[in-house]
Protein backbone atom coordinates (compact mmCIF):
# COMPACT_ATOMS: atom_id res chain seq x y z
CA UNK A 1 0.00 0.00 0.00
CA UNK A 2 1.00 3.27 -0.95
CA UNK A 3 -1.15 5.69 -0.70
CA UNK A 4 -3.11 7.21 2.15
CA UNK A 5 -6.15 7.87 0.25
CA UNK A 6 -7.76 6.38 -3.10
CA UNK A 7 -7.29 9.02 -5.37
CA UNK A 8 -10.17 9.12 -7.39
CA UNK A 9 -9.63 10.04 -11.34
CA UNK A 10 -11.73 11.70 -13.98
CA UNK A 11 -10.70 11.21 -17.87
CA UNK A 12 -9.60 14.76 -17.86
CA UNK A 13 -7.37 14.39 -14.94
CA UNK A 14 -5.11 11.78 -17.16
CA UNK A 15 -4.15 14.83 -19.05
CA UNK A 16 -4.03 13.17 -22.53
CA UNK A 17 -3.15 15.17 -25.57
CA UNK A 18 -6.85 14.84 -26.93
CA UNK A 19 -10.31 13.21 -25.74
CA UNK A 20 -13.91 13.96 -26.16
CA UNK A 21 -14.70 16.80 -23.66
CA UNK A 22 -13.06 14.58 -20.84
CA UNK A 23 -15.85 12.06 -21.61
CA UNK A 24 -14.16 9.64 -24.24
CA UNK A 25 -11.10 8.47 -24.81
CA UNK A 26 -9.26 5.48 -26.92
CA UNK A 27 -5.93 4.10 -25.32
CA UNK A 28 -3.08 1.77 -26.20
CA UNK A 29 -2.76 -0.95 -23.20
CA UNK A 30 0.64 0.40 -23.03
CA UNK A 31 -0.48 4.05 -22.88
CA UNK A 32 -3.27 3.16 -19.67
CA UNK A 33 -0.12 1.40 -18.44
CA UNK A 34 2.18 4.87 -18.76
CA UNK A 35 -0.51 6.55 -16.68
CA UNK A 36 -1.17 4.22 -14.23
CA UNK A 37 2.18 3.19 -13.32
CA UNK A 38 3.18 5.06 -10.71
CA UNK A 39 -0.88 5.02 -8.90
CA UNK A 40 -0.79 1.93 -6.92
CA UNK A 41 -4.02 2.87 -6.02
CA UNK A 42 -6.63 4.76 -7.50
CA UNK A 43 -10.34 4.35 -8.52
CA UNK A 44 -11.74 5.43 -11.73
CA UNK A 45 -14.80 8.06 -12.58
CA UNK A 46 -15.76 6.62 -15.98
CA UNK A 47 -16.37 3.05 -17.16
CA UNK A 48 -13.31 1.23 -19.08
CA UNK A 49 -13.54 -1.41 -21.62
CA UNK A 50 -10.26 -3.24 -21.55
CA UNK A 51 -9.41 -5.63 -24.57
CA UNK A 52 -6.56 -8.28 -24.12
CA UNK A 53 -4.86 -8.92 -27.62
CA UNK A 54 -1.93 -10.43 -26.30
CA UNK A 55 0.76 -10.83 -23.36
CA UNK A 56 0.33 -11.92 -20.19
CA UNK A 57 -0.22 -10.94 -16.52
CA UNK A 58 -2.97 -10.05 -14.03
CA UNK A 59 -5.19 -7.44 -12.88
CA UNK A 60 -6.77 -6.79 -9.63
CA UNK A 61 -10.05 -5.15 -9.36
CA UNK A 62 -10.91 -4.30 -5.87
CA UNK A 63 -9.72 -7.65 -4.08
CA UNK A 64 -10.19 -10.19 -6.39
CA UNK A 65 -7.24 -10.82 -9.09
CA UNK A 66 -8.25 -11.98 -13.06
CA UNK A 67 -5.59 -13.19 -15.02
CA UNK A 68 -5.30 -11.41 -18.65
CA UNK A 69 -5.78 -13.93 -21.53
CA UNK A 70 -6.02 -13.26 -25.27
CA UNK A 71 -10.22 -12.81 -26.04
CA UNK A 72 -10.84 -11.90 -22.57
CA UNK A 73 -12.78 -8.38 -22.42
CA UNK A 74 -12.25 -6.38 -19.28
CA UNK A 75 -15.19 -3.94 -17.91
CA UNK A 76 -14.03 -1.68 -15.26
CA UNK A 77 -17.37 0.20 -13.33
CA UNK A 78 -17.50 3.74 -11.66
CA UNK A 79 -15.60 3.89 -8.29
CA UNK A 80 -13.91 0.55 -8.66
CA UNK A 81 -10.61 0.07 -7.91
CA UNK A 82 -7.86 -1.68 -9.82
CA UNK A 83 -3.97 -2.61 -11.13
CA UNK A 84 -1.96 -4.01 -12.92
CA UNK A 85 0.53 -6.64 -11.84
CA UNK A 86 3.04 -8.78 -13.32
CA UNK A 87 2.65 -7.58 -16.93
CA UNK A 88 4.97 -9.40 -20.07
CA UNK A 89 4.30 -8.27 -23.31
CA UNK A 90 0.69 -7.00 -23.03
CA UNK A 91 -1.21 -5.24 -25.69
CA UNK A 92 -4.28 -4.30 -26.63
CA UNK A 93 -7.52 -1.39 -26.64
CA UNK A 94 -8.93 0.39 -24.04
CA UNK A 95 -12.08 2.48 -24.11
CA UNK A 96 -12.99 5.13 -21.26
CA UNK A 97 -15.97 7.32 -21.57
CA UNK A 98 -18.88 8.58 -18.62
CA UNK A 99 -22.15 8.26 -18.33
CA UNK A 100 -22.97 11.09 -19.69
CA UNK A 101 -21.15 10.32 -23.09
CA UNK A 102 -22.78 6.75 -23.05
CA UNK A 103 -26.24 8.49 -23.04
CA UNK A 104 -25.70 11.60 -25.39
CA UNK A 105 -28.07 9.24 -27.95
CA UNK A 106 -31.15 7.87 -26.47
CA UNK A 107 -32.55 5.69 -28.71
CA UNK A 108 -36.06 5.47 -27.09
CA UNK A 109 -34.94 1.74 -25.73
CA UNK A 110 -33.67 1.67 -21.93
CA UNK A 111 -31.63 -1.19 -22.50
CA UNK A 112 -29.19 0.90 -24.71
CA UNK A 113 -29.95 4.25 -22.92
CA UNK A 114 -29.44 3.71 -19.41
CA UNK A 115 -26.21 2.99 -17.96
CA UNK A 116 -27.75 1.63 -14.75
CA UNK A 117 -28.02 -1.71 -17.08
CA UNK A 118 -24.47 -2.10 -16.37
CA UNK A 119 -24.95 -2.97 -12.62
CA UNK A 120 -23.02 -5.51 -11.63
CA UNK A 121 -21.89 -6.86 -14.68
CA UNK A 122 -19.24 -9.45 -15.08
CA UNK A 123 -16.03 -8.18 -14.69
CA UNK A 124 -14.54 -9.92 -17.63
CA UNK A 125 -15.66 -12.10 -20.47
CA UNK A 126 -14.25 -14.31 -22.68
CA UNK A 127 -15.17 -13.95 -26.24
CA UNK A 128 -14.70 -16.96 -28.56
CA UNK A 129 -12.16 -16.46 -31.87
CA UNK A 130 -14.89 -15.45 -34.21
CA UNK A 131 -16.84 -13.49 -31.67
CA UNK A 132 -13.61 -11.49 -30.65
CA UNK A 133 -12.55 -10.84 -34.13
CA UNK A 134 -16.26 -9.06 -34.34
CA UNK A 135 -15.77 -7.33 -31.34
CA UNK A 136 -12.41 -6.09 -31.65
CA UNK A 137 -13.29 -4.91 -35.42
CA UNK A 138 -16.06 -2.40 -33.55
CA UNK A 139 -13.04 -1.21 -31.19
CA UNK A 140 -11.07 -0.73 -34.30
CA UNK A 141 -14.54 1.65 -35.87
CA UNK A 142 -14.56 4.01 -32.30
CA UNK A 143 -10.71 4.40 -32.84
CA UNK A 144 -10.54 5.20 -36.52
CA UNK A 145 -13.37 7.79 -35.57
CA UNK A 146 -12.29 8.80 -32.51
CA UNK A 147 -8.83 10.17 -34.70
CA UNK A 148 -10.93 11.86 -37.15
CA UNK A 149 -12.72 15.69 -36.84
CA UNK A 150 -15.28 15.29 -38.61
CA UNK A 151 -19.04 16.26 -38.23
CA UNK A 152 -21.12 13.89 -36.10
CA UNK A 153 -18.03 11.83 -34.83
CA UNK A 154 -19.34 12.17 -30.96
CA UNK A 155 -22.70 10.80 -32.37
CA UNK A 156 -21.09 8.16 -34.12
CA UNK A 157 -19.21 6.71 -31.59
CA UNK A 158 -21.86 6.62 -29.04
CA UNK A 159 -23.49 4.34 -31.27
CA UNK A 160 -20.65 2.21 -32.11
CA UNK A 161 -19.74 2.07 -28.74
CA UNK A 162 -23.68 0.99 -27.54
CA UNK A 163 -22.75 -1.96 -29.84
CA UNK A 164 -19.62 -3.00 -28.60
CA UNK A 165 -21.31 -2.78 -24.20
CA UNK A 166 -24.46 -5.03 -26.38
CA UNK A 167 -21.98 -7.44 -27.75
CA UNK A 168 -20.49 -7.66 -23.88
CA UNK A 169 -23.98 -7.82 -22.59
CA UNK A 170 -25.51 -10.47 -24.65
CA UNK A 171 -22.22 -12.79 -24.27
CA UNK A 172 -23.50 -12.67 -20.00
CA UNK A 173 -26.23 -14.95 -20.98
CA UNK A 174 -28.02 -13.22 -17.89
CA UNK A 175 -31.60 -12.63 -18.62
CA UNK A 176 -30.99 -9.76 -15.47
CA UNK A 177 -29.26 -7.61 -18.16
CA UNK A 178 -30.74 -8.98 -21.54
CA UNK A 179 -33.79 -8.52 -20.38
CA UNK A 180 -33.92 -5.32 -18.67
CA UNK A 181 -37.78 -4.01 -19.00
CA UNK A 182 -39.20 -0.85 -17.97
CA UNK A 183 -41.61 -1.36 -15.40
CA UNK A 184 -42.42 0.29 -11.96
CA UNK A 185 -40.53 -2.14 -10.04
CA UNK A 186 -37.20 -2.15 -11.43
CA UNK A 187 -37.44 1.36 -11.37
CA UNK A 188 -37.65 1.73 -7.86
CA UNK A 189 -34.81 -1.19 -7.65
CA UNK A 190 -32.51 1.04 -10.19
CA UNK A 191 -33.52 3.89 -8.02
CA UNK A 192 -32.40 2.05 -4.73
CA UNK A 193 -29.01 0.94 -6.26
CA UNK A 194 -28.22 4.77 -7.08
CA UNK A 195 -29.21 6.33 -3.50
CA UNK A 196 -27.14 3.18 -2.21
CA UNK A 197 -24.40 4.18 -4.00
CA UNK A 198 -24.39 8.00 -3.00
CA UNK A 199 -25.71 7.56 0.56
CA UNK A 200 -23.94 4.27 1.98
CA UNK A 201 -21.37 6.23 3.78
CA UNK A 202 -24.37 8.35 5.50
CA UNK A 203 -27.40 5.89 5.58
CA UNK A 204 -27.54 2.80 6.81
CA UNK A 205 -30.77 1.20 7.28
CA UNK A 206 -33.30 0.62 4.50
CA UNK A 207 -35.84 2.77 5.81
CA UNK A 208 -33.41 5.93 5.33
CA UNK A 209 -33.61 4.68 1.66
CA UNK A 210 -37.45 3.46 1.46
CA UNK A 211 -38.46 7.22 2.28
CA UNK A 212 -36.68 8.53 -0.26
CA UNK A 213 -38.81 6.43 -2.68
CA UNK A 214 -41.75 7.21 -0.81
CA UNK A 215 -42.64 3.69 -0.48
CA UNK A 216 -42.90 1.56 2.65
CA UNK A 217 -39.41 -0.57 4.11
CA UNK A 218 -41.50 -3.75 3.79
CA UNK A 219 -42.34 -2.96 0.28
CA UNK A 220 -38.79 -2.02 -0.78
CA UNK A 221 -37.12 -4.97 0.93
CA UNK A 222 -39.46 -7.41 -0.90
CA UNK A 223 -38.66 -5.37 -4.10
CA UNK A 224 -34.74 -6.23 -3.55
CA UNK A 225 -35.27 -9.92 -2.46
CA UNK A 226 -37.64 -10.68 -5.56
CA UNK A 227 -34.81 -9.26 -7.77
CA UNK A 228 -31.30 -9.35 -6.46
CA UNK A 229 -32.29 -12.46 -3.85
CA UNK A 230 -31.21 -10.52 -0.67
CA UNK A 231 -32.20 -7.92 1.36
CA UNK A 232 -32.41 -4.41 1.21
CA UNK A 233 -30.24 -4.14 4.46
CA UNK A 234 -28.12 -6.61 2.89
CA UNK A 235 -27.28 -4.94 -0.62
CA UNK A 236 -26.67 -1.51 1.95
CA UNK A 237 -24.18 -3.28 4.03
CA UNK A 238 -22.27 -5.27 1.31
CA UNK A 239 -21.95 -1.76 -0.48
CA UNK A 240 -20.09 -0.45 2.72
CA UNK A 241 -18.03 -3.93 3.39
CA UNK A 242 -17.05 -3.18 -0.50
CA UNK A 243 -15.70 0.27 0.45
CA UNK A 244 -14.03 -0.97 3.60
CA UNK A 245 -12.24 -3.60 1.42
CA UNK A 246 -10.95 -1.13 -1.00
CA UNK A 247 -9.65 1.21 1.50
CA UNK A 248 -8.06 -1.82 3.77
CA UNK A 249 -6.56 -3.38 0.56
CA UNK A 250 -5.55 -0.07 -1.16
CA UNK A 251 -4.62 2.89 1.44
CA UNK A 252 -2.54 2.69 4.54
CA UNK A 253 -5.67 4.40 6.51
CA UNK A 254 -6.00 2.95 9.82
CA UNK A 255 -8.99 1.29 11.17
CA UNK A 256 -9.65 4.34 12.98
CA UNK A 257 -9.57 6.48 10.11
CA UNK A 258 -11.39 4.41 7.74
CA UNK A 259 -14.26 3.49 10.30
CA UNK A 260 -14.79 7.49 10.78
CA UNK A 261 -14.34 7.74 6.88
CA UNK A 262 -17.08 5.32 6.13
CA UNK A 263 -19.11 7.24 9.10
CA UNK A 264 -19.05 5.00 11.85
CA UNK A 265 -19.27 6.69 14.99
CA UNK A 266 -16.24 4.28 16.41
CA UNK A 267 -13.83 2.26 15.61
CA UNK A 268 -15.40 -0.34 17.93
CA UNK A 269 -18.93 0.04 16.06
CA UNK A 270 -16.98 -0.44 12.03
CA UNK A 271 -15.09 -3.82 13.39
CA UNK A 272 -18.52 -5.66 14.80
CA UNK A 273 -20.05 -3.95 11.59
CA UNK A 274 -17.22 -5.65 9.46
CA UNK A 275 -16.74 -8.84 11.36
CA UNK A 276 -20.53 -9.64 11.23
CA UNK A 277 -20.71 -9.42 7.31
CA UNK A 278 -17.41 -10.62 6.62
CA UNK A 279 -16.56 -13.25 9.37
CA UNK A 280 -12.99 -11.76 10.05
CA UNK A 281 -12.07 -8.60 11.83
CA UNK A 282 -10.47 -5.86 9.52
CA UNK A 283 -6.67 -6.01 10.64
CA UNK A 284 -7.31 -9.08 9.80
CA UNK A 285 -8.66 -8.83 6.14
CA UNK A 286 -5.81 -6.39 5.84
CA UNK A 287 -3.60 -8.60 6.69
CA UNK A 288 -4.73 -11.98 5.16
CA UNK A 289 -4.81 -10.59 1.81
CA UNK A 290 -0.82 -8.83 1.62
CA UNK A 291 -0.08 -12.53 2.97
CA UNK A 292 -1.30 -13.46 0.05
CA UNK A 293 -0.06 -11.07 -2.29
CA UNK A 294 3.39 -11.31 -1.22
CA UNK A 295 3.37 -15.20 -2.08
Amino acid sequence: MSSAHIKAITINSLKRPFSLDGEFVVLTVSDLLDLFSFQNSFKTKFYTLLLVDSGSGKVQIDHVIHELKRGRVFFIDYNQVFRFLEIDNFSGEAVLFTKSFYNLIYTGNRKIKSDTAFSHLPSFIDFTKSDIASFRSGIVDIKKEFKTSSHLNKEIICLLLKVSMLKYIRKTDNPEYIDFKTNRKNSYIEEFKNLVEINFKELKRTSDYSKKLAISANYLNSLIKEKLDISAETYIQNRVILEAERLLLNTDLSVTEISFELGFSDKSHFGKYFKKISEESPNNFRKKFQSNTSL
